[in-house]
């Protein structure tokens, strides 16, 4: 077998290239129905470009644990990781990483298929973040109906709350609450969030806002905190009282995690579709055994599987998340 850093370089330089069908001869039997061609156009191109940028090249390259390897590729724009799995027939899993660490990857938001490019590009245009959009969603929340609940939001940052306000509202979002400081709305597929005034912060030139925060409702914020800070390495508390908790990184790096306390209390029963969840993480570590040992020992609680690629977990107020190898 050829030496497992040299055959994921080959398969970086194959995407690089947009050889598809190189990258096709290297898929393991297991993405047998796995088309490189639209990925390669639609994730690996535009994301390599938006963070490495132009005239790119493998820096170095080294093995993490058996059969992943991570490359350092580096661009005008800076660096970037690129992590490749490989199986013993050949490529399992890909993944591009502005940094190298282990935790949220990705927030989803559930919603009809129908409306997944309506909210990829409202929520493109007003922040830049790992959000990703469908699975299904027979009942969305309506807010702030009981019967109907949120589960999670987005609190976003924008520099200008009245110019935002108006543009949010052009691209489809109802305006649900005025209070003051800040406004609270309901995405096109009825998602509440909220957006805040920040004039001194730093915003990227094409997007209204920044991403600050995703809070998570429970019956118990106090003991969610424990769990997710446990999880995520989230160490610093924001915020810290009975009814609401924010949990921070060390390095500040965006989003916090906020959860507050709800009255009445309905979580989603994964998987059962009366009962969606409205939105779920993706959790992404190097060695998912030893993420899924510290996941349960936190309160976490393993699903049935349900042919997804990751396993999924529920946290210990029912929120599902899932938790992947980097890659997966």
């Amino acid at each position: 077998m050829p030496d497992l850093i040299e055959q994921a370089r080959s398969v970086v330089i194959a995407l690089e290239r947009n050889d598809v069908d190189a990258v096709a001869a290297a898929r393991s039997q297991r993405l047998a129905n796995w088309s490189p061609g639209p990925w390669i156009r639609d994730r690996w191109t535009p994301r390599m470009a938006e963070l490495a940028g132009r005239d790119r090249r493998i820096v170095t390259g080294w093995q993490v644990h058996d059969r992943m390897v991570r490359f350092t590729v580096e661009g005008d724009r800076g660096p970037v990781f690129v992590t490749v799995v490989l199986a013993q027939d050949g490529l399992v899993g890909l993944a591009i990483d502005e940094e190298v660490r282990d935790g949220l990857f990705g927030i989803c938001i559930g919603c009809a298929d129908e409306q997944n490019a309506t909210l990829k590009s409202f929520w493109g245009r007003l922040v830049r973040a790992p959000l990703g959009f469908g699975e299904g969603n027979p009942h969305p929340p309506r807010w702030p109906d009981p019967a109907y609940p949120q589960q999670m939001h987005l609190d976003v940052v924008v520099p200008d709350l009245p110019a935002a306000d108006a543009e949010v509202v052009a691209n489809g979002a109802v305006r649900l609450r005025d209070s003051g400081d800040f406004r609270v709305y309901a995405d096109p597929g009825g998602h509440p969030f909220c957006l805040y005034a920040d004039p001194g912060g730093r915003f990227e030139p094409d997007r209204l806002g920044a991403l600050v925060r995703v809070v998570i409702d429970c019956p118990d914020p106090q003991a969610l905190a424990t769990f997710w800070a446990g999880l995520l390495g989230m160490t610093e508390r924001v915020e810290d009282s009975p009814d609401r908790v924010v949990i921070a990184r060390q390095d500040g790096k965006l989003p916090m995690i906020g959860l507050q306390r709800v009255e009445d209390y309905r979580p989603p029963k994964w998987p059962d579709p009366e009962y969606p969840a409205q939105m779920h993480f993706d959790i992404s570590f190097d060695d998912r055994e030893t993420a899924e040992t510290l996941a349960v020992r936190l309160g976490a609680t393993r699903q049935p599987p349900q042919g997804g690629s990751c396993p999924v977990y529920v946290d210990p107020a029912g929120h599902p998340f899932c938790l992947c190898m980097t890659g997966e």
